[in-house]
């Protein structure tokens, strides 16, 4: 009887759920499927959650619809470390994402380059969504630039190097 029970114990303990991310823990649905493309090679659309088995340096991907299991594929350790790889720099994107940008428009002196129609002091800078922010950054700077290289064009016909 001994026997048995630990014989069944070491069975059970080598066929582990296997956790890929702190951030997803042992079960991964749908929306973290989704959001962090993970096994986009193996998994389609029906897959309500997965969930991953470790068995020593066996993996496997068990996906399920409706508590039925439609999946079971065997992985290598190779595919996890790439999935969880994948995972913490999307984790890491998304956390630094929602950090405020240190970046101030008040203090560039050409925020008048931005655009003809846009007046900047007008604008309330803490309503601004991070997309917008970014694209006046990249819009300063290629203002900038086009005013540099006309600057450098008009130098050098006038014989200047620079």
């Amino acid at each position: 009887m001994i026997i048995l029970t630990l014989s069944s114990l070491s069975i059970a303990a080598q066929n582990q759920v296997y956790e890929l991310h702190p951030v997803l823990g042992d079960t991964i649905d749908n929306v973290e499927i989704n959001k962090y493309y993970l096994f986009t090679d193996y998994i389609g659309d029906s897959t309500d959650y997965i969930i991953i088995h470790k068995d020593r340096d066996l993996f496997s991907l068990d996906g399920f619809f409706d508590s039925t299991m439609i999946l079971n594929i065997q992985i290598s350790k190779d595919e996890i470390l790439i999935q969880k790889e994948h995972v913490e720099k999307l984790y890491n994107y998304f956390i630094a994402s929602l950090k405020k940008d240190s970046f101030n428009l008040n203090e560039y002196k050409n925020r008048a380059l931005i655009s003809d129609s846009i007046n900047i002091t007008n604008i309330n800078l803490n309503v601004m969504t991070p997309e917008f922010i970014k694209s006046i950054k990249k819009d300063i700077k290629r203002k900038f630039w086009e005013e540099k290289r006309k600057e450098i064009k008009s130098n050098q016909e006038k014989g200047m190097i620079y």
